[in-house]
């Protein structure tokens, strides 16, 4: 297991540590809350992201798609005409995700970093705002691609957390902006394992996968969301 970043939960924390853990966070930071309550501007950048996920993905009518982390179930609701499948670790967000996609899809509770589905079984792979919320980040990068077949889009996304820091900290030092914008100015997230920006996404890839194409979202000028999608590394190639 890799070390954590973070003082959330120990380096020695067990798998039976983590999902209680995470069963904690789930309740602690309502999913659903996030999607119907959250500031217009979080909501503004949240469809900008699933602009650039759709995108990338290019799902077509009859393919197999398997969300890694698929909470609430919001994201695989947006695709229609596959055959979907879902995991998550938490028990409370696959009864959510059972509500919500009402026996369109077939979902399990699993670790992202040990998928249980056989090696080449699907066509579109999405794992998007989970890798930083897991222990081993490049585990779950190798099962992603173990369980894409040849060819398959595999589209992960994370926080770019070097910029919303930023954004941040310049948020608290306005005091106008401070009022307006407090949500948006909070500081930390206990829920992140990892602090993710496009450097760490580089390494987490490196020898398992390679960046095909990469969004930046909302820009490329100030990217608070990064959206890629990997191919696997060829052996014997460079990273």
């Amino acid at each position: 297991m890799a070390v954590l970043e973070h003082d959330s939960l120990p380096a020695s924390a067990s798998r039976r540590d983590i999902a209680a853990w995470n069963e904690v966070m789930v309740d602690r930071y309502d999913i659903d809350r996030y999607y119907e309550d959250a500031h217009p501007i979080v909501r503004w950048i949240e469809r900008r992201r699933l602009e650039a996920l759709h995108r990338l993905a290019a799902v077509r009518p009859g393919e197999r798609i398997l969300e890694v982390g698929c909470g609430a179930g919001h994201v695989l609701a947006q695709f229609n005409g596959v055959t979907r499948f879902g995991i998550d670790l938490s028990p409370a967000m696959l009864e959510r995700s059972r509500r919500r996609l009402a026996g369109g899809a077939r979902l399990a509770r699993a670790f992202a970093d040990g998928l249980p589905f056989a090696s080449a079984s699907f066509d579109v792979v999405l794992c998007t705002e989970v890798l930083e919320h897991t222990a081993d980040p490049a585990a779950v990068i190798c099962e992603l691609v173990r369980v894409g077949r040849p060819g398959a889009r595999i589209i992960v996304s994370v926080p770019n957390e070097t910029n919303i820091d930023r954004a941040k900290r310049a948020i608290r030092r306005v005091p106008v902006l401070n009022r307006m914008l407090r949500t948006l100015a909070a500081e930390g997230n206990e829920w992140h394992l990892h602090d993710f920006d496009l450097a760490m996404l580089r390494r987490t890839v490196r020898g398992a996968a390679v960046i095909d194409a990469l969004v930046a979202v909302p820009s490329r000028l100030m990217p608070v969301r990064y959206v890629a999608r990997l191919g696997a590394a060829k052996r014997g190639g460079s990273p």
